[in-house]
This record gives C-alpha cells, structure tokens and sequence, in this order.
C-alpha cells in the first residue's frame, strides 16, 4: 500500500534522534579479512561475544561533523533480505542474529554472530518488516543478557538501497528518511523502548543500487520473481508514472536527466556521510564508465561496491580500480552462482575439496566435519577480503555459512586457491555442463579420465576420487561417522562430531560401510554406499 509522507529537508532529516553511531576512520587501502586469532574486536559488545570476520573501509576525507573512531570496520558476512519473501524475514532474522539458533535443546546454543543486515528499499513494507523483527528480536534478546559495563554496545550493521525511482538529491533524501523511519523507529533516543536499546549501536551504510533505470530490467527473471515488487511494470516510463505523489513532488523524474541524476544522489550521500548519519556508502551494479565518473566528482568514496560473482571474476580492469581506490567488494550472488553450476565438474572439484576436512586425519586441530561447495566458495572469498551474503530461508544452511562458521575455515593453500578461482571461472562461463570439459578434456558422463579412473580439477591436475558423501543430522545430539573395515571388520572414525541440524561431508568409496554413533557410542545407522554410485551420495542419520 502506497503511503504519503511529509518530506524533511537535510537540517531535518539531521536532526532525527535515531542513534546512530558516528563512522569511524576509514583507511586508504582495502584490508584483508581478520581471522579470528589476530582481529581486534573492540566494538563494545560483550566480553564472551566471539570475534567475527571484519574488513577496515577505506576513506579520503577526515571531515566529519561527528568526530572519527580509528579502525572502523564492517562485518564480511552478512545476510540478505532483499528479495526474500515476506513472510520468511522474521524467520529469517531471528534465526541469523539470536543467540540461540536451536531451542530444542539445552546444550547447543550457539550465536551465529550476523551483525550485518541487507536490505532493498524497492518495497517500504520490506523494511517496514525489518525494523519490526530487529525491534522484537533484540528487545527479547537484550533482557537476557547481563548488564553491559559502562560505555560498552552491541553493534549491528544496516545496509540500505536508493532505487533508481528515487535518483537525485531530493529523492534520494526522501529514501533515506523512509528508510530510516522504516528500520529504526523504535531504536531513537527518545523512543521509551527497552533498556537493551541502550546497549545497541547501529550502523547504517547506504548504497546506490543502479545508475539508471533500464527498460531490459523489467524483463529480467530477477525482477519477474521479486517478491518486492508485487505489482509488476513493463518499463521505466510506466513505473515512474506509477510512483505516489509525495515522491514525484519532491523532486525531479531521474528518467529526465538520466545521466546526472545518479551525481546527485551521490552528493546527497556525501553530505549524510559528512554530518555522521551514514557510516559509509557505495554504489551497486555500476558499470566501468560510470565509475571513472564517480572517481572524478567523488569527494568521498565510495565506500562499497556491490556487484556480482562475475564481475568479480571477470572485470579485471574494473577490480584492479576499485582496489587501487581502495573500495571494498560486496559479492551479492556467490551462493546462487556457485549453485547454478552444480551439475558441472568444477562443482564436484569444489564438492571433494571441501569433503576433505572432514576427515579426522586430515591433520588440523580444527573442529571441521566437511565444507560444501558453497562454503568453500565463500570461505576463500572472505579470506580475500570480499564480503558476502549467503541468502537463504534455512536454518542449516544460515550455520554453515555464518561468520563463526567461516572464520574457523581453515586459510586455502595458493595451489587451493587456483584451483578454487580455476573452478568459479568455469561456472560462471557456464563450462563443465553436458560433456564435460575440463582442462582441456571433453568426456561424457560415464568415460573414464584415465585407466586408473583418476579426477581431475579444472585445470586439469590429479584430484583424489572417491564419492563426496553428506550425512545430514537430523537427531538433537552430535554423531560421528566410522568406516567398518572390509577385511578385518575393525570400525576406523572418519568424521569429528557433526551437531545436531548440521552435514558432515566425506569422501568415501563404492561398496564401503558407514556407521554413525551418537556421543554416547550408540550406533545410530549403518549405511552403504551402493557399488554403482557416482560423483555424490547423501545420507540422513535419523
């Protein structure tokens, strides 16, 4: 439902009593991530919070009205959204930011530690679901937790859109406000909301998220299956005809002056960075020729550049400036990319690669019990600095690839790493599917590589064969998975504990044994891994 809003000049706007910390200082340079051994985790949330996967922001200017903090940061990992049905986001929150992920049982409460949220500003009624959830989530959470000592707060992170309906300053402006209103109503100064807002501290960072409206988005799969847009439009001109009052009479159709309408944006975001609003801002879907633009007219930033899994891969000159800008790269598509390959040989060369740290000989002290595809992509982009989000309506897979998961990942290889950039290259260039193309080799799905049946990884190097199984937990205690031997009947512990709700992931053989057991050293289920299977195997212990 439209709604009509009283548009707030700047001074205004400014002086909403929202409690918004000021952003910190900013470096030149990009940082790579933290691990969890050597990052300085001084945000002032409590003493036995976990340390989390964090990146410094560059920035050119000290001019704030707010003062800076030296070393500020922004969360790597955080959860998306944008374009997730309505219905779910609640689920989806309380799950990604409570501390208590299973409330089954008493012994497996575990904070998955997501402290940065991503929005999309296409639908108010999206954000308006946000804010209400954050409300209700950390006011439950915050009457559970000990009293902070003095000047200590829990930091969370908001990522917000200008969508291109709402290019130029003046409309822009008007964005942010309902944003803000939107998210943060019950988070003000003098809102009479529980002591534990006293406790939170909210960064908010605001991102353009295209230059311009393009006719080709409306026909686009993304666009027809959003459920933030539940009334469709065919192009630019009939959306923007669509637009409520209030919004058209704040300011100027960007259809008009498609060029310059996203500079003004920019300005008006510079100025709400300036005054201490905005902890940092950047831009999304932008293309090589409107960032050389947006380097000569910045005065600060960008901050943040959202972009795909190809463009990262692929925009070599693109990458190489926004590194030597020192912009930090948000990944928005890594899961769903990596998925999207999923029938192809680099998904099955990720699949083992991950499948190997499950093993108990694996020779880490890690409490690793496998990766799956996606966590390895993701793993080695945060080890790179490169932020993500891992969308997602499931709970299992919000704690596998939560920051506490993927800072214990332990640091890829470089041959690890080739071979990780070699496979995302093939996936994204659609190659590996059908007849299998792999370094070089084309094969049909049954022929063998060599005569001793050998894999190989995308660029065409020896990887160890086997089948990559996943043991799903279904159960409310920890199982491990042994091997009975096939001679001697002696049963060898191939996995460390995999909790409850989560898979453990393995390499195996055809015609081998599996039992899993319970921590009690009761045998849970036997399992066979028939002579015929190929490639993947999934079993549940139940």
């Amino acid at each position: 439902m439209k709604r009509s809003r009283l548009y707030l000049t700047l001074p205004f706007l400014l002086a909403l009593h929202i409690d918004l910390a000021s952003a910190a200082t900013l470096r030149a340079t990009q940082s790579p991530a933290q691990s969890p051994d050597d990052a300085e985790y001084n945000d002032g949330s409590y003493t036995n919070a976990p340390k989390q996967l964090t990146v410094k922001l560059s920035r050119s200017t000290r001019h704030r009205a707010k003062g800076s903090q030296e070393g500020a940061i922004i969360p790597l990992v955080g959860v998306g959204v944008g374009n997730s049905p309505h219905h779910k986001i609640p689920f989806i929150l309380a799950s990604a930011l409570s501390s208590k992920t299973n409330k089954q049982t008493d012994n497996n409460f575990e904070d998955l530690h997501y402290r940065l949220v991503d929005t999309s500003h296409t639908d108010s009624a999206l954000e308006v679901l946000v804010g209400r959830s954050l409300s209700r989530l950390l006011s439950s959470e915050g009457k559970g937790k000990p009293s902070p000592s003095p000047g200590t707060r829990d930091e969370y992170h908001l990522l917000i859109k200008i969508h291109h309906t709402h290019l130029g300053y003046e409309r822009t402006m008007l964005s942010i406000q309902n944003s803000l209103s939107d998210i943060l109503p019950g988070f003000s100064s003098n809102s009479g909301t529980s002591s534990s807002s006293n406790t939170i501290d909210f960064r908010v960072h605001a991102v353009i998220q295209y230059p311009r409206c393009y006719d080709s988005f409306f026909m686009s799969e993304t666009y027809k299956k959003s459920p933030n847009f539940p009334v469709k439009h065919s192009s630019c001109r009939e959306e923007e005809d669509a637009l409520d009052a209030a919004t058209k009479a704040v300011g100027p159709s960007p259809l008009i002056d498609t060029e310059n309408a996203w500079r003004r944006s920019w300005r008006a975001l510079e100025e709400l960075y300036h005054h201490g609003t905005l902890e940092s801002i950047g831009v999304s879907n932008f293309g090589p020729f409107d960032m050389k633009s947006l380097y000569e007219i910045s005065t600060e930033g960008p901050h943040i550049y959202q972009g795909s899994l190809r463009t990262l891969l692929m925009e070599e000159v693109m990458i190489e400036e926004l590194i030597r800008h020192g912009v930090h790269y948000q990944c928005t598509d890594a899961a769903s990319a990596v998925l999207a390959g999923k029938d192809s040989e680099a998904f099955a060369t990720l699949e083992r690669m991950g499948a190997k740290h499950g093993s108990v000989d694996e020779g880490d002290s890690s409490d690793a019990y496998g990766y799956s595809a996606v966590q390895v992509v993701l793993g080695w982009l945060v080890q790179r600095g490169v932020g993500v989000f891992p969308g997602t309506t499931s709970t299992e897979h919000l704690a596998e690839n939560s920051p506490m998961t993927l800072a214990s990942m332990p640091k890829f290889s470089p041959r690890e790493s080739l071979d990780i950039e070699t496979a995302l290259l093939a996936i994204v260039k659609g190659e590996g599917t059908g007849s299998k193309e792999i370094g070089g080799i084309t094969r049909t799905e049954k022929e063998d590589v060599t005569p001793e049946n050998v894999e190989l990884t995308p660029n065409g190097s020896q990887l160890d064969g086997g089948i990559v199984a996943t043991f799903f937990n279904t159960l409310q205690r920890n199982v491990r998975i042994f091997l009975v031997h096939p001679e001697t009947g002696r049963q060898i512990q191939l996995s460390r504990s995999i909790p409850p709700g989560r898979s453990g992931r393995l390499i195996v053989e055809p015609t081998n044994v599996l039992i899993a057991y319970d921590g009690h050293g009761v045998a849970v289920k036997k399992f066979l891994v028939e002579e015929d299977t190929y490639g993947r195997v999934d079993f549940t212990c139940e």
